[in-house]
């Protein structure tokens, strides 16, 4: 009796195990069937070779490059043949073909090759410094022999160097200017701070102050520099400034000078009737003139030599503004050039820079 059970448990044991070993083989079965059909169509691969940008890079440190990573997956037919790489700014949209790479192109790349190719652009002036800087990204582009390409979007860095404030102010002087340089919070990297040039001039070390390089952080108070510099030949010219970083940004601003001041001296008066322990000169400052300008230094050279300073003028410090005149008699004795045909050459000095200069013979 005992037996009888102990056999009838084991069989039913034995189905179940046969019941689970056939729903394994029909699922498996089932499983094939089903990728049998739709395989072909879903895992169809590429008749041609095929190119991925796996990754493209910016430095925000170093604006002369960027890096992208070209992948020739496994699964590509053959080998790529690497010819051009370029971009495309939105801001612009214009066409950069880059001629420089590191390694150079073209460049055969192999089935199951990834390489990174360091490419040589100057991307500063595309990150909203010359530019209006929109949210759009730059496209890069490469492409095969065959003409065919692929293309990726990326996002560039957030760069707002700017000039904020640029003063000429021939009132003041015509022998500096100041300029005032903000990064903001939105920039993405702070900036050292090179070199101030004005137009094709770059301005030496010696004559800028607080003294370059500088650094700036993005949202640090704006840097404010006073540069020494003669701008008396391009008064009323438009000028550029331009501020540049040891990382590549530039930040460039372009004003209109103020016209230039018209001074010259109308009347040298040596009377030796009167005394030859002074003479007197007219000093004129034109209409057209952009300022007032105050006398702050007489000179007097003659027949070429080393120029004297004259101690004593009334009315003394003058300021003589525009569209007006003013005599001034400089004390300076000149009896002992008297009746000897020499040439006096009167220098007058403003505190604005200005210069004005007249001969005239000693009686």
């Amino acid at each position: 009796m005992r037996l009888s059970l102990d056999a009838n448990g084991v069989s039913k044991v034995i189905f179940a195990l046969l019941l689970l070993l056939f729903f394994i083989i029909g699922s498996v079965f089932s499983y094939v069937y089903t990728m049998g059909f739709y395989a072909p169509s879903e895992f169809r691969l590429p008749d041609k070779p095929v190119l991925t940008i796996e990754s493209v890079e910016f430095d925000n440190q170093d604006t002369s490059f960027f890096k992208v990573t070209l992948l020739n997956p496994s699964y590509s037919q053959s080998s790529l043949n690497i010819t051009r790489i370029e971009t495309r700014t939105p801001d612009d949209n214009r066409i950069h073909v880059i001629t420089i790479t590191e390694p150079i192109i073209p460049y055969i790349l192999n089935r199951g090759e990834r390489q990174t190719f360091q490419a040589r652009w100057n991307w500063a002036n595309y990150t909203g410094i010359k530019l209006p800087y929109s949210d759009q990204p730059v496209e890069i582009r490469v492409f095969l022999q065959d003409r065919r390409g692929e293309i990726a979007e990326i996002k560039r860095p957030s760069m707002s160097l700017a000039i904020t404030d640029l003063a000429f102010n021939s009132s003041i002087s015509v022998n500096h200017f100041n300029v005032t340089v903000r990064n903001p919070e939105s920039s993405e990297t702070y900036v050292n701070m090179s070199a101030i040039s004005v137009g094709e001039v770059i301005l030496p070390p010696s004559s800028v102050t607080p003294s370059l390089p500088l650094a700036l952080n993005p949202g640090d108070t704006p840097a404010q520099f006073q540069c020494l510099f003669d701008w008396t030949s391009i008064q009323g010219e438009n000028v550029t400034v331009r501020i540049t970083t040891f990382q590549g940004y530039i930040a460039e601003s372009t004003r209109t000078l103020p016209e230039p001041v018209t001074l010259y001296i109308s009347q040298i008066v040596f009377n030796a009737t009167v005394s030859t322990g002074h003479f007197n000169i007219t000093v004129f400052n034109a209409a057209n003139s952009s300022t007032y300008v105050d006398i702050n230094r007489i000179t007097v050279a003659v027949d070429g030599g080393t120029a004297v300073n004259i101690s004593q003028w009334a009315p003394y410090l003058s300021r003589l503004e525009k569209n007006a005149s003013i005599l001034i008699m400089c004390t300076w004795d000149w009896s002992s050039y008297a009746g000897k045909s020499s040439t006096a050459e009167i220098t007058v000095y403003t505190s604005q820079g200005f210069i004005t200069r007249e001969e005239a013979s000693i009686p």
